[in-house]
């Protein structure tokens, strides 16, 4: 049963990987002289970065123990600006990781609002089914991610919806 958790949480790996990918590609055509680059890639993979610096900051800030560290240590609770790698399990980065690219998504494609809706809450309970994470650090991923494809949508506004 853990290997079908982990499965549906295995979509959660591609949107960093393939941010950095993106980046680099366009940093290749900014030398090449190519002026404008594909908005949406842009958007999806800024806010995936986004995402990333805001979860990373987030764990420090909140200190949750992770699953394991409560079955084993009996750790629970928050610990604000511990460093320990028994802490960090709040929020979910993985969770930020597929709800940033996918909200941007969710606003510039409507039509693919279902599957975004899925692939988010299979990541979300494969994390939880597979003991990664709390409901509750899921929860707090999904509005991380959330809040940064949002605030990319603002510093990057769609010229017009597609639907």
């Amino acid at each position: 049963m853990r290997r079908l958790f982990q499965a549906c949480a295995a979509p959660s790996l591609l949107p960093l990987p393939a941010s950095g990918l993106f980046l680099c590609w366009a940093a290749l055509q900014k030398l090449r002289g190519v002026t404008r680059l594909h908005p949406l890639w842009l958007r999806l993979s800024l806010a995936t970065l986004a995402a990333t610096a805001a979860k990373d900051e987030l764990k420090w800030l909140f200190g949750r123990p992770w699953p394991g560290s409560w079955l084993k240590y009996g750790l629970y609770g928050f610990h604000p600006l511990t460093d320990s790698p028994l802490y960090g399990g709040f929020p979910s980065g993985h969770t930020a990781y597929i709800s940033a690219p996918l909200g941007v998504l969710w606003v510039l494609r409507p039509r693919w609002r279902p599957l975004c809706a899925a692939v988010i809450l299979a990541v979300m309970a494969g994390l939880v089914g597979a003991d990664y994470h709390f409901l509750s650090d899921v929860l707090a991923g999904l509005i991380t991610g959330t809040f940064c494809a949002w605030g990319t949508l603002v510093l990057l506004p769609p010229e017009k919806l597609r639907a």
